[in-house]
């Protein structure tokens, strides 16, 4: 696999079709990490140049939000989990966490399928520095340069199939029975997206259409990024807050089917802990 933007000759279709055959044809309940890792790492040996895109980012802000199942008292609780909590994720193995974070405020509401007046922490993150991201599902933009196509017609073809087979099987939907699934994506991530350069991957929310996530290495999280805030927020109806003494100068800019977000707590942060106070606020960019 190479980084290098010139002509990029891939093996045939055929070729990349027998070998996704293959992949397919393994059980992956069976097969340990390492297992996994070794049998993408044969497929990746096996393509000879395949493009990899790396981006230097810089947003506004990144979302994150938690589920309250307990009042969070220190700032280490905004950050990626703790080792030995860690559940496999789609881009972490077990015990191996990374940051999850949204470039959209509705992306992990959605994903979360955060209910109507459920309660949950809203964490906000702001940029130090830029952020060097792989991108794992790559889309038509990327199969020219400076208007020079960067392959020919059956290699054009090999790109196409491959792609499609790396969104389906990183954005796969997982859910209770198929918690393995993640061991697919993790696995990428492990094996095709990551340099020691690389800060994070940029992949697609598998349930919120058209929204992207953020994966960040955790050293990284900690030094490119800062807490900008965090509340206790929820979804509420427009029409519930419409006539409110909320101040007019927030404007909900967070809507998904009718609702709004508000905020009732907001904790500051300080060296022994986090300290709660009540809060009236309504909108997406507090």
């Amino acid at each position: 696999m190479s980084n290098n933007n010139e002509h990029l000759n891939l093996p045939s279709p055929a070729h990349i079709l027998r070998c996704i055959e293959e992949w397919r044809s393994y059980d992956l309940r069976k097969l340990s990490d390492v297992e996994i890792d070794a049998n993408l790492v044969s497929f990746l040996d096996s393509l000879g140049e395949y493009v990899l895109t790396t981006k230097r980012k810089t947003v506004p802000c990144l979302w994150r939000i938690r589920s309250m199942d307990y009042l969070l008292k220190s700032e280490s609780e905004l950050w990626e989990p703790p080792v030995d909590k860690t559940p496999m994720g789609r881009c972490n193995a077990e015990k191996n966490p990374v940051l999850y974070t949204s470039l959209k405020l509705k992306t992990p509401f959605e994903e979360l399928k955060v209910k109507p007046d459920e309660p949950v922490y809203l964490i906000k993150y702001k940029q130090r520095t830029p952020l060097n991201l792989r991108t794992v599902v790559l889309s038509d933009k990327n199969t020219s340069i400076s208007g020079r196509k960067l392959f020919d017609d059956q290699s054009f073809i090999s790109h196409l199939i491959l792609r499609d087979f790396i969104r389906s099987e990183f954005l796969k939907p997982v859910g209770k029975g198929t918690e393995f699934l993640h061991r697919i994506s993790a696995s990428m991530t492990r094996t095709w997206f990551d340099d020691d350069d690389i800060d994070g991957w940029l992949y697609p929310s598998v349930h919120s259409v058209n929204d992207l996530n953020i994966a960040l290495k955790p050293n990284v999280a900690r030094s490119k990024l800062e807490i900008d805030s965090v509340r206790i927020a929820k979804m509420v109806d427009k029409k519930s807050v419409a006539k409110s003494n909320i101040s007019a100068s927030k404007q909900p800019l967070f809507n998904m089917m009718k609702m709004v977000i508000k905020s009732d707590f907001k904790a500051e942060i300080k060296e022994d802990g986090l300290y709660w106070f009540p809060c009236n606020e309504l909108g997406g960019d507090f």
